[in-house]
């Protein structure tokens, strides 16, 4: 299937979709339209033949006479047979007064209904098995006596004339609705078909793109109702880009702080294979033993950083509600030997509240973990560590103070940045992972990690703050 032949079945399919959301709302538009012009147009007509029939009744009124001490009614009959033919129908016609003793003309017409005086009343009706229209008119036989005798005056058409006429005007706004709606659906054809040429060349360059261009998409060229989401999906290629670089970097200094220790491994066995003193072989292979857990320690520290990276959007590691004060405590006492046999001392203070938080408990152990060891590591023997817990509005911030050389300026700008070794004695021997594993941990549970030295530069401050679920009373 050509390029042209998708486009085309696209605009079709979308054109189709188009039609099925507003085809309901067309209809109730034309259903709602329709009644209103066939009300308005029964209305209209029904005005302009009543005027005809007001005018009949008029004609009846003015040749009426009471001179000769009775009712007396002179037929206008020139006038009736004009009313006939535009009426084009039966035309009848009664006068009666509301005592019943004079009634002349059609006096089978049925009685009007209740009227006021000098009004004329238009009403439909039934009469010899036809639907007639009936104009009434009652009025005070004599104007002397106005309270006396009423005259009624009754003109009446059959509605043959009348409904054609409305049926006619009916049809023409039927038609005139439906021609509206077609031309509508054809715009709206037009529409999809216009708005579907630029998202296929959109789909057409995306499918022909190499599978590792992640370049952004241009969005000068789409229309404006389009460009928010490709901006998006943009944006989203800009992440995984910067995902897939770290990732590469990562790999890149992994290999690298895994590939160091190795080759002295190799490079001592080797020389413990040519030796023939057995002591010489023991202190070899010693000194191969420190190099050994010195690469243990960095795979596990790889290990954890990644654990912690795949926390990060996926249920690999779920979160729970977690006491923050036991959590801390737990961690203390599976450090406590390594801290004991520096000759060090660790102090925790809790915060006055219980800290509930929403982690991984095994990650958060793994951070704090991470950066107690390093306090061990650094800090001089019989040194004291002190950890503080504190509540300060939403955010939980969890403090570990050690008594070590502390950290230059630069090393602090950079501090959580992998693989970064510096020029001060406690980055000598470090690869940086244990505060990147700890930042990367924070970042996963929506807080963060700060360094600073101590006030008088005795030591480090790690600070790891993480937004309270609650906070209670202990």
């Amino acid at each position: 299937m050509t390029g042209r032949q998708i486009e085309a079945r696209s605009g079709r399919r979308l054109a189709v979709t188009l039609g099925l959301w507003t085809l309901p709302a067309l209809i109730v538009g034309m259903t709602s339209t329709l009644w209103f012009s066939a009300t308005t147009i029964n209305e209209l007509a029904d005005s302009a033949y009543d005027r005809s029939l007001a005018g009949a009744i008029r004609a009846i009124d003015a040749n009426i006479s009471t001179e000769s001490g009775g009712v007396g009614v002179e037929q206008p009959y020139q006038l009736f047979k004009f009313f006939e033919l535009t009426a084009q129908g039966a035309v009848y016609f009664n006068v009666t007064t509301d005592d019943g003793f004079v009634q002349i003309g059609d006096v089978l017409l049925p009685p009007p209904p209740e009227l006021s005086s000098g009004e004329i009343n238009f009403s439909d009706d039934t009469y010899l098995g036809r639907t007639i229209r009936v104009g009434s008119l009652k009025r005070p036989l004599s104007p002397a006596t106005p309270e006396g005798t009423q005259i009624i005056i009754q003109v009446a058409e059959t509605k043959g004339s009348r409904t054609a006429f409305q049926n006619e005007l009916i049809s023409r706004a039927i038609l005139r609705d439906i021609m509206v709606i077609l031309a509508l659906v054809l715009l709206l054809a037009a529409g999809a078909y216009a708005a579907v040429k630029p998202l296929n060349r959109l789909r057409e360059a995306i499918d022909t793109r190499d599978p590792d261009d992640l370049t952004p998409v241009e969005v000068a060229s789409l229309p404006l109702e389009v460009r928010p989401l490709v901006e998006a999906v943009n944006r989203l290629m800009q992440r995984n880009v910067e995902q897939a670089d770290q990732q590469r970097r990562f790999l890149d200094d992994a290999s690298h702080q895994l590939r160091t220790p190795m080759a002295i491994m190799r490079t001592q066995l080797d020389v413990a294979l040519h030796q023939q003193n057995l002591d010489d072989v023991r202190k070899t292979l010693l000194s191969s033993r420190s190099v050994l857990d010195r690469s243990v320690r960095t795979t596990n520290q790889l290990l954890a950083l990644a654990r912690a990276r795949t926390s990060q959007g996926y249920d690999a590691y779920p979160q729970e509600l977690i006491s923050l004060e036991e959590t801390i405590a737990d961690t203390v006492r599976m450090l406590w030997s390594r801290i004991r046999s520096q000759r060090m001392d660790c102090v925790f203070e809790p915060a006055e509240v219980r800290v509930v938080v929403r982690a991984n408990e095994g990650l958060l152990q793994e951070a704090l973990v991470n950066i107690l060891d390093n306090a061990v590591a650094y800090a001089p023997p019989s040194s004291l560590i002190s950890i503080r817990l504190r509540v300060e509005g939403d955010w939980a911030f969890t403090e570990i103070i050690d008594e070590g050389p502390g950290m230059n300026d630069e090393e602090i700008a950079h501090a959580g940045s992998r693989f970064r070794r510096g020029s001060s004695k406690r980055s000598v021997d470090g690869s940086g992972l244990g505060l990147a594993i700890a930042l990367t941990v924070a970042r996963a549970f929506g807080g963060t990690m700060t360094v600073c030295n101590r006030p008088d530069r005795s030591g480090l401050v790690v600070t790891i703050s993480l937004p309270v679920i609650s906070a209670l009373p202990g």
